[in-house]
């Protein structure tokens, strides 16, 4: 069942505030948390029809300010509380049960995920509407999240789906564009955008900084307490104070830390963003381009190319042993000498496949990237040839 309410005011064709709330009951969740209300609000200010003298401006054509706030939430998927058995493969033939029971456990006071959203913004046009500018700027609060952590295998199960943590999202959008060009058939019309946004992880659990999301337990995906989300983890190397492999005085192989290390976030801290589109005579040409960075991917391709011998690097050293490059032996407590004549032990096949391989860090790319995603040529036919 939803109920809806809604209430606007509009005041002398500049300012309109919307108020708007709904309530919601869901299946999916048990009852005594299955119930929540939604409420949102709106406001938007046209300055330059509320300041006469704006509009004698030849520059500034139009201009807005808005602000918003609304609470939203999210709940699970039919019967995601309820235990679940599923049939045996084969059954019933083999050694086999009928059914078995799902491997996920799900916390008994389970209730909804809770989003609000703060957004404030100015909307321009300049030069007769030629150029426009839409800025935004905005705070998001995530809580009680619906989350599949990593139990205890002592549980039984792989999966606990529970309430857990806070989030806190913020972030910028920009965006300029207008008609670089018109004279006569032709025209050119250019747009770019400028996106940051980051979101921090405030709370987990109490007693607990970080969880794994998703894990094989050499990297993963994990919330961490304090750091940006979604944070990738790997097992790393470890080093000196100048950022040398410390590798072990009698194998020669590397050196590793006992826990994971945090080695970036999964999603990037900007994009760059560019529309164009120039038209003549019905023929226009128009391409999207973006450019993202300062996050970081998982390459799971080199990891297995150099599990199996096949990529450029396990090869470099013609198949026979070799130093580490840029490594040092510890001498004595905190002292570190140069490794030039300790070689791998154990031969190249066993240093790819177990002791480079399982430092996944070395598989941890940064993800920075430019795309044109689109490029494409378009005729408009005449409409006279399509009038009948």
């Amino acid at each position: 069942l939803i109920r809806r309410s809604l209430c606007s005011s509009f005041f002398n064709n500049y300012l309109l505030i919307n108020f708007s709330g709904r309530q919601d009951w869901t299946s999916t969740l048990a009852p005594g948390n299955n119930s929540y209300f939604y409420p949102g609000m709106g406001l938007s200010f046209v300055f330059t029809d509320a300041i006469p003298a704006l509009n004698n401006n030849q520059i500034l054509s139009f201009g807005k300010l808005t602000a918003s706030n609304s609470t939203v939430y999210n709940d699970l998927g039919a019967y995601a509380i309820n235990e679940r058995y599923y049939q045996s493969a084969g059954f019933p033939f083999g050694n086999v049960n009928g059914f078995f029971l799902d491997n996920t456990a799900v916390d008994a006071n389970i209730t909804k995920e809770k989003i609000n959203t703060t957004e404030v913004g100015l909307n321009i046009g300049l030069l007769n509407g030629r150029v426009w500018f839409d800025g935004s700027w905005f705070t998001t609060a995530t809580t009680d999240l619906i989350t599949s952590t990593t139990p205890s295998d002592a549980s039984g199960s792989t999966v606990f789906l529970t309430n857990i943590g806070k989030l806190q999202g913020s972030g910028i959008e920009l965006s300029l564009g207008g008609s670089v060009i018109k004279a006569g058939d032709f025209t050119w019309d250019v747009n770019v955008n400028f996106t940051k946004t980051e979101t921090i992880v405030k709370e987990i659990k109490e007693g607990i900084d970080e969880i794994a999301l998703r894990t094989t337990g050499e990297y993963g995906v994990y919330a961490v307490k304090d750091m940006p989300f979604p944070q990738l983890k790997a097992n790393v190397y470890q080093r000196d104070p100048e950022g040398r492999i410390i590798v072990d005085a009698a194998s020669g192989n590397p050196l590793t830390e006992d826990d994971l290390a945090p080695i970036g976030k999964a999603t990037p801290d900007w994009i760059l963003g560019l529309n164009t589109v120039a038209s003549f005579k019905g023929f226009s040409i128009a391409a999207t381009y973006d450019y993202r960075t300062g996050h970081v991917y998982y390459e799971q391709g080199s990891d297995a190319m150099e599990f199996t011998g096949r990529s450029v690097a396990s090869v470099s050293s013609n198949r026979q042993d070799f130093v580490i490059p840029n490594s040092v032996i510890e001498t004595a407590p905190g002292v570190y000498t140069e490794n030039t004549n300790v070689m791998i032990s154990g031969g190249v096949m066993d240093y790819w496949q177990n002791v480079y391989n399982e430092v996944k860090s070395n598989y941890v790319k940064d993800a920075s990237a430019a795309k044109i995603r689109e490029l494409a040529v378009n005729y408009t036919l005449p409409s006279k040839l399509l009038g009948k």
